[in-house]
């Protein structure tokens, strides 16, 4: 018994007829494409997903929890330890990286209507990428004499909170 084509195969061959201009219309095939292909971006809508989902509200209580149980606003205020330079240069560098998102997202998305920012300047998510990096590597430096080995994590789970709730700004 022949086992029945899979929907890859049938859409692998119905584009070769097409272009090639061989072989025979096969409006079933033609119907089942146009169906798959629907559902596909049926599932796919980013605007049939919310924005509050598991995922983010994780962060979000990972953050709260981070921040509270390792009294992190106390340490970075007023615990002598703290490098204060490394700190406010790491500070810095993810004040540039979010005001080049901000940038991106507000003036290029929203305002200008450009979807492809890397098109329109293309050292933005380059310079962003390398400005957290460095962010993250001079904080936790400055803290590490707090925290020792959690420090990344710290730092880390703290930042992803604030990505995630930035995604809840209404648009």
């Amino acid at each position: 018994m022949a086992s029945r084509p899979t929907l890859h195969e049938d859409l692998t061959s119905a584009f070769i007829r097409y272009r090639d201009g061989q072989g025979q219309y096969d409006p079933l095939l033609d119907q089942r494409i146009k169906a798959e292909g629907e559902r596909i971006l049926k599932e796919n809508d980013p605007r049939s997903t919310s924005r509050i989902n598991p995922h983010s509200i994780f962060w979000m209580v990972a953050a709260l929890a981070v921040f509270y149980y390792s009294d992190f606003y106390i340490a970075v205020r007023f615990d002598s330890r703290i490098h204060r330079t490394w700190l406010y240069i790491g500070g810095a560098l993810i004040g540039v990286n979010l005001c080049i998102g901000c940038y991106c997202v507000l003036w290029l998305s929203y305002y200008k209507k450009i979807t492809e920012w890397d098109k329109h300047n293309p050292y933005v998510i380059p310079i962003a990428t390398a400005s957290f990096i460095a962010g993250m590597i001079c904080s936790t430096y400055a803290l590490w004499p707090v925290w020792k080995i959690l420090t990344p994590f710290i730092t880390f789970s703290l930042f992803m909170g604030v990505i995630f709730l930035a995604t809840l700004i209404p648009v």
